[in-house]
């Protein structure tokens, strides 16, 4: 508190009955206008917590966030305010919903505030991943190749890779000698990661498969290639490919 004094000082010439001289001495005290009782507050902010934090799922796959976990330490009841980057909506609830139609990675962000109007907000992201799944079909004769392009993206963590062989001779398997075909597996390097050699119609049930989960055999990312090489007769085949993320 800031307290000014004003002195005045006055000169009274007297004229009395003594005929003396007097001062008279006046004190003037004002208080300005600064609060004397400022205090500081003791209240806390909430700590807002998103969960589950940075998770990754499939296009099209629900997910549930949570402000759950978010905690006041002075115990105020706690509101929430959800943002989902490419929505322009706000959301109030504690449990959201969400699913995304498309790959790639999103924010999202949370603010709380308790019953003080003090906040709190967090951020994470989401990555949203499609899985690579198809299916070919063909045939190749003694001498002939054929090579299927598919793309292995940033993130891989496995391929699968299944074949089925019929062969294609009138009547099955009249020749001297079965059809055979072999089959390479080149990343977009061009290095080879899988191949098998001699494998032949597969009317038995026993279709073949690679299935790959090494993380350095899918770090190189893009254009991956299986070439299937007829070696003797005529091969019908079905190669299905899945890359999961």
């Amino acid at each position: 508190m800031k307290k000014i004094t004003l002195i005045l000082f006055m000169l009274v010439l007297v004229l009395g009955s003594s005929g003396g001289y007097g001062y008279y001495v006046y004190v003037l005290d004002n208080d300005d206008d600064e609060d004397t009782n400022n205090t500081t507050s003791n209240k806390n902010s909430p700590i807002a917590r998103i969960s589950p934090s940075n998770p990754k799922i499939q296009v099209d796959d629900n997910i549930n966030f949570s402000a759950s976990d978010s905690t006041d330490s002075d115990g105020d009841e706690l509101t929430y305010a959800w943002s989902f980057e490419g929505d322009s909506k706000q959301y109030t609830d504690v449990i959201i919903m969400r699913n995304y139609s498309s790959a790639g990675e999103f924010k999202v962000n949370l603010v709380v505030t308790d019953s003080t109007g003090l906040l709190d907000e967090t951020e994470t992201i989401v990555t949203v991943v499609d899985n690579y799944e198809e299916s070919f079909e063909g045939n190749v004769q003694e001498g002939q190749s054929n090579t299927i392009t598919f793309p292995v993206n940033s993130g891989a963590i496995s391929l699968r890779v299944n074949w089925s062989l019929d062969e294609n001779q009138n009547p099955p398997f009249s020749t001297t000698s079965p059809s055979t075909v072999d089959l390479f597996l080149d990343d977009s390097d061009g290095n080879t990661i899988a191949n098998a050699t001699d494998e032949q119609d597969d009317s038995n049930g026993n279709d073949g498969f690679w299935d790959i989960t090494d993380s350095e055999a899918l770090q190189a990312n893009g254009d991956y290639e299986l070439t299937i090489d007829c070696t003797n007769g005529d091969m019908d085949y079905i190669i299905d490919i899945i890359v999961r993320y």
